[in-house]
């Protein structure tokens, strides 16, 4: 099954927007409560974003043609100061990318080297629903911890989004 852009961009579009707004809701928290770890998967807050913004960074760098890119770069720490800098960035960046490619370029296939080793391929357009469903999933944990920590959540659901 084909996905065509302009459906690809529209999600790519709104899992920005999700996380920005995630962005803002643990930007109100403690710093303490940010970092502390919450037995959660990947720690706590700082870890799930973490973990997310690895993710997508990882998968930007892949669509680029960079198939062995890690996840985790050598001596690279994260804290919330970092993570709000560079993410939105780096979130536009993916989007004008996927604006700049043809329908026959999405629907090619990208090599990669997964995070276990395993080299891999798959559809472009498929790798991109599954860069949105996965913040899509990481975004719920982390309003779930802002929750337990008696922060303030948000909606972050596509219905949601204005941009449809």
């Amino acid at each position: 099954m084909r996905i065509e852009k302009e459906l690809l961009a529209c999600h790519l579009d709104y899992s920005r927007w999700a996380t920005l707004r995630v962005l803002e809701a643990i930007a109100k928290l403690p710093p303490e409560r940010i970092a502390e770890d919450r037995h959660s998967s990947f720690g706590g807050i700082l870890g799930t974003m973490t973990h997310l913004f690895q993710a997508d960074r990882a998968w930007y760098h892949r669509c680029l043609g960079e198939s062995h890119y890690p996840a985790k770069q050598e001596g690279e720490v994260f804290d919330f100061a970092k993570l709000k800098a560079e993410w939105p960035t780096l979130l536009a960046n993916f989007a004008a990318w996927l604006r700049a490619q043809d329908d026959a370029r999405l629907a090619g296939t990208l090599f990669w080297r997964s995070f276990m080793g395993e080299d891999r391929t798959e559809r472009i357009d498929k790798i991109l629903l599954h860069v949105v469903n996965h913040a899509s999933y990481h975004r719920g944990q982390l309003m779930m911890l802002v929750k337990q920590t008696g922060g303030e959540t948000i909606g972050t659901d596509l219905i949601l989004y204005p941009g449809i």
